[in-house]
This record gives C-alpha cells, structure tokens and sequence, in this order.
C-alpha cells in the first residue's frame, strides 16, 4: 500500500514539474515572439521608403521598356509614310546656320505622380494569421502576382493594376504557400497616381478595400507611418489628386490651344 502512495506521489510531482517546464517555455517563446515583432517594426520604420522603391522599380522598368518600344514603334512608321500635317515640323535653320528645334509635342508620361498607401496594423500585441490575410485578399478581389505580393486588376484584365498587397515585414513578399504558418502585424494597401482609371475613383476604392480588409481581420487602418487615419488626412489627400488631375488638364487644354492657334 505504502508503494502505491509513494508511486502514485512521484507522478504528480512529475506532472506538476512537466506543467511548468511547458509553460516556462511557453513564455519564453511568447516573449521571443514579441521581441521579434519589435525588431520587425523598428526596422519597418526605417526600410519604409526603400521597401516603396524596390516594389515599384520592376513596375517602372517596364513602364520604361514599354515607352521606348512605342517610340521605336511610331519613329518607324513616320518613316515609311509620307508627311502629315500634324506631324513634328524638322529644324529649321537660324541665321548662323545651326539647326534649331520647335517645341514639340509633350511626353505620354504624366507631369505628376504620388504614391497613396495605407497599414493595416494588428492591435498591439496580437498578430494577424495567414489564413486569415489569405481569406480577407481573396475575399475583396486581391489576387497573387508579380514582386510576389498581391494585387487587384482592372476588371477584364490581368495586365492594369489598380493597387496591390504586401507584407509590413520585409521583403514585403505574401507566398500563398507560407500562408499556414505566417504571422504577420500588418499589411501595406497601396497604389500608385496617375493610375489607369480616374485619380479619385481609384483612391475611393483603394480606400473601401484597406477599410474591408482591415474590418475582417479585425486591425486598425492606419497611415503609411502607421498613425491612425483621420478624416481631415482623408479629404487632404483628396484635395491633393484633385488639384492634381485639375492642373494636368489645364495645362493639356493649354497646350491644345496653343497647338492649334
């Protein structure tokens, strides 16, 4: 009888001492964890502008690419067509001589540009789950893509993006197939003006994306330097593309006018 008690005993002393083994450990992690995320966003703030450039260099690469072969494009049709009205006037020749230009049409490429970008930060101390970033991105339209992160297209078409999804961590990257075991606090909503479709149109959906986005995962929808957003920011920025898109006309119809007298 003596041996079941001290038997008995020996393993609930065992028990007890397993049990707090697992939860020492458990605590370290979690402190591990936090100290990581700290690390994580310390170097986020610092990385911020570097991480905006390496996502949209490829993109301007090929907006590059894609301008110099329209070039190479419409030089070698000038060539083989006869003369139009509305083509450039050659150089005419000054009194010394030298070859002189007139003005010549403006380039393709936008007077201005801007980059609009919302975080969506979990509360603090918490993290937001890959199945749950996974089910909120294919939730509102967001699909898996080039600089491996995710973005929403223009309807009908794979090729014009209207904004796109990273990771606050660097490299920014969202792997459909590390989803399972991804944490992550936070995301980067962002896009880039002018973009294919209306200036402000855009901004208004970008913006009802990070709000829906940021409702289901249960986050805080935050500016780009992860201050919370206020109304007056919102409007600001509105005022912005507006001026915006309303002095690029200005300056078209201006040209047009000219162009044409």
């Amino acid at each position: 009888m003596l041996e079941i008690i001290v038997l008995t005993l020996i393993v609930i002393v065992a028990f007890i001492a397993t049990s707090w083994y697992a939860h020492q450990r458990s605590q370290e992690r979690a402190k591990a964890f936090e100290r990581e995320l700290e690390i994580d966003e310390s170097r986020e703030d610092d990385s911020f502008q570097q991480r905006f450039d390496a996502l949209f260099e490829q993109e301007l690469h090929e907006d590059d690419d894609s301008s110099a072969e329209k070039d190479k494009h419409r030089l070698s049709d000038t060539a083989d067509r006869e003369p139009d009205l509305f083509d450039e006037p050659p150089p005419t020749m000054d009194e010394s001589g030298s070859a002189t230009q007139v003005d010549e049409t403006p380039e393709d490429k936008p007077d201005w540009e801007m980059v609009v970008a919302f975080t969506i930060m979990a509360p603090e101390g918490r993290a937001f789950t890959g199945r749950a970033v996974k089910a909120a991105l294919e939730k509102h339209d967001l699909h898996f893509g080039d600089m491996q992160i995710f973005h929403k297209h223009v309807a009908g078409s794979r090729k014009q993006i209207l904004f796109s999804v990273a990771n606050i961590l660097d490299p920014g990257t969202l792997l459909p197939d590390k989803f399972v075991s991804m944490t992550t606090p936070g995301l980067l909503i962002f896009t880039r003006l002018p973009g294919p479709v209306n200036g402000l149109a855009l901004f208004d959906d970008l913006l009802d994306t990070a709000r829906g986005i940021n409702d289901q995962l249960g986050g805080i929808l935050c500016d780009e330097s992860r201050q919370p957003v206020s109304d007056e920011a919102l409007e600001a920025t509105r005022s912005k593309i507006l001026n915006y898109q309303m002095s690029a006309q200005a300056e078209s119809d201006q040209f047009s006018n000219d162009y044409f007298n």
